[in-house]
């Protein structure tokens, strides 16, 4: 039998930790608003999350370059798939108009936290550099508003260069908008 998810969300939103067709459809059914990693689902799916107002908020994972060992076959085989899935999901998100945030599982290591730049600098395989940083930005800020009044940052806005605005604003030697690789590394390239 099939787990019964029931979503309460009293002035707020629920994300589901989730990979495949089945599980993501059961979520957007129950009013969940966010779909972390996803990265097995397919355009019906998509298409759903799309007329449900749904983010997907996945990370880009690549088995080449973000080997991870495990210390099962069934592990390896499903981080296989999962990384495999990466390329798919996010040009088929892309092209069905589905909401997307820059998400990452790294923020509990602090040696993966250090790669989140890096990981940003590889959504350019499926995104201009511009779409990335807005990505990160001002769609994640849309995506963080759906808490309402459990929003964090309730004494500004967040996601905008303005006055009074909750912002980090660096200085990188060059133009990220030309070169996105400038945030993989922030220690060299910022100032």
């Amino acid at each position: 039998m099939d787990p019964v998810i029931t979503v309460v969300r009293p002035n707020s939103y629920v994300a589901a930790h989730t990979f495949t067709d089945k599980a993501v459809q059961q979520a957007v059914e129950a009013g969940i608003k966010s779909i972390e990693h996803g990265m097995l689902i397919g355009r019906d799916t998509l298409k759903m999350m799309k007329k449900n107002d749904v983010w997907l908020s996945t990370q880009a994972l690549l088995d080449d370059e973000d080997r991870m060992v495990f210390p099962t076959e069934s592990s390896t085989k499903k981080w296989l798939e999962a990384t495999a899935g990466t390329e798919r999901v996010y040009k088929l998100a892309k092209g069905i108009g589905v909401k997307i945030a820059f998400g990452t599982d790294a923020i509990m290591d602090p040696g993966m936290a250090a790669k989140q730049g890096k990981y940003l600098s590889k959504l350019s395989r499926w995104f201009t550099p511009y779409e990335v940083l807005k990505m990160a930005t001002s769609d994640n800020a849309e995506l963080m508003e759906l808490a309402g009044p459990r929003n964090p940052y309730q004494e500004g806005p967040l996601g905008v260069i303005q006055e009074g605005a909750y912002a980090d604003l660096i200085i990188v030697d060059g133009n990220p908008l030309e070169n996105l690789d400038l945030v993989a590394d922030p220690d060299k390239n910022s100032k």
